[in-house]
């Protein structure tokens, strides 16, 4: 039988930045979440999550190792989700690294 010895995991989540302006209007805010944590060797590390809030559900999108990473992550996803959809959407991931010059 093998032991796993289990290390307690540390972790802190807060809002990195918030992208609700005319950009996003029509499909919601963009939340990217920094997510803080000590893995299992001590050392702390951060990931980055890219949402979609509506107003009703914040639905997580991407994630990444900085904030750029986790919209590209989530423009991916998101284009791909609705890429064959009867209705077309705008990517507001693509606007946000379009407004950020990074796309």
């Amino acid at each position: 039988m093998v032991e796993i010895e289990q290390k307690s995991v540390k972790s802190e989540m807060q809002i990195y930045d918030v992208f609700d302006n005319l950009v996003t209007a029509p499909t919601g805010a963009v939340i990217v979440y920094k997510l803080t944590y000590n893995d299992i060797h001590g050392v702390e590390r951060d990931r980055y999550i890219a949402v979609l809030d509506d107003g009703d559900t914040e639905m997580v999108w991407g994630a990444g190792v900085d904030m750029v990473d986790a919209l590209q992550s989530a423009s991916r996803e998101y284009g791909y989700w609705y890429s064959s959809s009867p209705e077309r959407r705008r990517n507001p991931f693509v606007e946000i690294l379009k407004a950020l010059k990074c796309k």
